[in-house]
């Protein structure tokens, strides 16, 4: 392979950038990073394309991102290659803006998610099967969003972002106090803290990751992951950040590649997740139900027992879930919505659709909802309108909670 001449078409740069990316490795790294800093025809969209691909092989090789942080810092320590003629902009801040722009949007898997369910109204996908597909939605999501945060911290520790950039990107991770937020600030700082700390205090960085341990060891339940993480961070901040140690993601572990090959403790955090976009699911059906039923009508309930047949309703899939969710869409609702929704019910189980059972356990675990009791004071006598109706059921509850 030669250096590029100034002659070459963008196709041919960026092929090139491609070949070197998928073949670079650490005996060949002088000669093929030459290469790059050889090319001589550059401009913005050049420069943004090939961080592209760069941050293209990191992702596809998570194992060669240490590499990949080298070539990038390779590049911009050439000054003839990293500035462009007659503007500010270099290869190194399209590089910082990617990274950047990677921690406002990769805590969210919100976009695929929304494909999914949408996908899932218009097809005979079970809910079993969209259970499943959200479960590996969210590990992906957790996954690429770490891996995108080691490559920053690869990048920051090998000098191709500056203190600015890596300060940038926490601040930025720390606007939402979640799990995935957590790990990916353990993931920047494991690998950049030691570099980090030299001009900067991270007291207040260590001291929110620590409390977000503290304030969900009872709420939720933290991944083995996780807290090994947040341990690491803890222990480095104590030692002064020396002896560092690797991170490992999960997909660099070949058993623990896919969701259903975890071990069943750390599969519990995208379960969480894929159960709180069901119920949503769940109460969008319940309040469709709902504003279809005309308790004068017996077409409307006919109606509504032929949509509730079809393969992919909720209702087959967990009913105690839409007994609980039917009851909780009506709770800030009319007393008449909540008498109502009570007639709902025993048509439902009249037709068959429902067990008396399943309007028992949902009755059971909208009483049992703690948080519930202390939003709504009068939460019995507002679960009595719904329930009357199932009235031997909700006085064994009633009784029991008083």
């Amino acid at each position: 392979m030669t250096t590029m001449e100034a002659s070459c078409e963008p196709v041919e740069i960026f092929n090139l950038v491609q070949s070197i990316v998928q073949d670079i490795n650490i005996k060949n790294f002088k000669n093929m990073a030459d290469q790059i800093v050889s090319i001589s025809i550059k401009t913005v969209d050049i420069f943004e394309k090939m961080v592209d691909i760069i941050y293209a092989g990191a992702f596809n090789k998570p194992n060669f991102i240490t590499l990949y942080a080298n070539l990038c810092a390779h590049m911009i320590n050439y000054a003839t290659f990293n500035e462009l003629h007659n503007t500010e902009t270099t290869f190194q801040l399209i590089l910082a803006q990617k990274c950047f722009e990677g921690c406002t949007s990769h805590y969210t898997s919100q976009e695929e998610v929304s494909k999914l369910k949408e996908n899932f109204k218009n097809s005979n996908m079970t809910p079993s099967i969209f259970k499943n597909r959200l479960n590996t939605i969210h590990f992906q999501y957790y996954n690429s969003s770490l891996t995108h945060c080691k490559f920053i911290g690869e990048l920051f520790k090998q000098g191709a972002l500056t203190e600015k950039n890596i300060l940038a990107c926490i601040e930025e991770l720390m606007k939402v106090k979640d799990d995935l937020n957590i790990h990916c600030l353990c993931t920047i700082l494991q690998i950049g803290g030691s570099k980090l700390s030299k001009n900067h205090n991270l007291d207040n960085i260590v001291s929110y990751i620590l409390s977000f341990k503290i304030e969900n060891s009872v709420l939720i339940k933290i991944s083995p992951t996780l807290e090994s993480s947040i341990f690491k961070i803890q222990s480095l901040h104590f030692k002064g950040w020396i002896n560092e140690e690797a991170v490992k993601l999960i997909e660099s572990n070949e058993n623990h590649s896919l969701f259903e090959k975890l071990p069943e403790e750390s599969k519990k955090s995208y379960e969480l997740k894929s159960h709180t976009v069901m119920a949503q699911c769940i109460i969008d059906e319940c309040i469709v139900v709902l504003n279809s039923f005309d308790e004068k009508n017996e077409r409307s309930i006919k109606e509504i027992v032929r949509k509730l047949n079809n393969t992919n309703s909720w209702i087959k899939y967990d009913q105690v879930s839409f007994v609980a969710s039917l009851i909780l869409i009506t709770l800030n609702e009319s007393q008449s919505i909540r008498y109502k929704a009570g007639i709902l019910l025993n048509k439902l189980v009249t037709e068959r659709l429902l067990s008396r059972d399943s309007v028992s356990s949902g009755i059971y675990k909208v009483m049992n909802d703690s948080e519930l009791k202390i939003e709504l004071p009068k939460l019995s006598d507002l679960l009595f309108d719904i329930a009357s109706r199932h009235i031997n059921t909700y006085l064994t509850y009633i009784s029991y909670f008083k």
